[in-house]
Order: structure tokens, then C-alpha cells, then sequence
């Protein structure tokens, strides 16, 4: 059986924003963010990709069941524009000595702080189903995703925490622009100019 990788539709969007919270559930920012409670990060990851994930968006199905996602927020709709300003600004306790909510006030205000000034489409979340992850079903989104971006002439941008998806995204042609170590792990910022 094949994969179809295509825009999603508004009945599928919320099974899309299932599958990034599984995918991302025990990533570096969200470990950080929610430690020790698995069952607190896939909430969290369900709430926040639930309402992030948009009709349009590029996601991989097989038998019309989502397996993957490709989000792209339009110029202008990224978390850096989009956060409370509460969210925006670092709390005044260390990344090390914050708790609860602190915490994701950390890892929004670092995305916040090198969202870049010019324009730009976020790229992510990225994620896929964790029992299929190296079939190439992320090549095959983020393939779909750099071409909408070269189509349209825009700049991409996107965050990882994982030193392997900086390898998985250079072979799309990402660059890292920085590399951010505030939070005690390495975040990496990564744009792609269009082709």
C-alpha cells in the first residue's frame, strides 16, 4: 500500500494534530517544558497541534488515515506573532530553577527570540506516526513542503532539538542560522531560501 502525501482537509486536521503530539511527545522542548509526564505532554502536544494544524497543511496518509504532517504557518502566523506577550517574554527564574508554567514561558520565548524580522513561513510541526518514523515518510512531506515554499518564493524557517533532524533537514536544504543552548540542550533555528 502506498503513501499519498497531499493537502489535508478540515475532517482530517485533527487526527494530524494527534499524530505530531505522538511524533514530538519526548522531544528535548517538550521533555523540558512537561518533565516526567508522558501522559502531561501528549495532552499538551493534542491541545497545541490540535489548533495549529490547518486545512492545507501537507499531511501522508495510507488508506486515508493520517501518518504524518507537515505544518506551514503563512507569513505573519507564526508563534513569534502569534504568542500571548506573557508566553513572549522569559520568566525572571533560570531555565534550570523554572517550574510548571515557567517552563513553557522558557520555550516560547526562545522561538520568540530568533523568530526572524523578515518574512517568512514557519515549517512545522513535522511529525510522524512513531511506528512508522524511517520509511520516508517525512522525506516525502517535507519534499511537498519545500516545494510550496519554492513556488511561492518563500523563505522558510523552522526549530528542531534533535541532532538528527538537522541532518534529516540540510538534505532538504535548511541551513542552521543558530544554534541556541539556553534551555541545557541544543535548538537549533535552521532557513531554507527558495530555489
Amino acid at each position: 500500500m502506498g503513501v499519498e502525501v497531499r493537502a489535508l482537509n478540515e475532517a482530517e486536521v485533527r487526527s494530524a494534530g494527534g499524530v505530531a503530539a505522538r511524533a514530538l511527545r519526548d522531544n528535548p522542548m517538550m521533555a523540558y517544558s512537561v518533565p516526567d509526564d508522558a501522559l502531561g505532554r501528549l495532552q499538551i502536544g493534542y491541545d497545541t497541534f490540535g489548533d495549529r494544524i490547518e486545512p492545507g497543511m501537507i499531511g501522508a496518509l495510507v488508506g486515508g488515515h493520517v501518518i504524518g504532517v507537515a505544518g506551514a504557518n503563512a507569513p505573519g502566523g507564526c508563534i513569534g506573532a502569534t504568542a500571548t506577550p506573557e508566553l513572549r517574554h522569559r520568566p525572571a527564574v533560570s531555565p534550570a530553577e523554572a517550574v510548571g508554567y515557567d517552563r513553557a514561558r522558557h520555550t516560547v520565548s526562545v522561538m520568540c527570540d530568533h523568530d526572524p524580522d523578515e518574512r517568512h513561513v514557519h515549517v512545522g510541526p513535522v511529525g510522524v506516526e512513531p511506528g512508522v518514523q524511517g520509511l520516508g515518510v517525512g522525506a516525502a512531506l517535507l519534499t511537498a513542503i519545500c516545494e510550496r515554499l519554492d513556488a511561492d518564493g518563500e523563505l522558510g524557517w523552522l526549530e528542531t532539538d534533535k541532532p538528527e533532524n538537522v541532518v534529516f533537514y540540510r538534505r532538504h536544504g535548511f541551513d542552521v542560522d543558530v544554534e541556541e543552548r539556553r534551555l541545557g540542550f541544543p535548538i537549533w533555528f535552521m532557513r531554507r531560501t527558495p530555489r
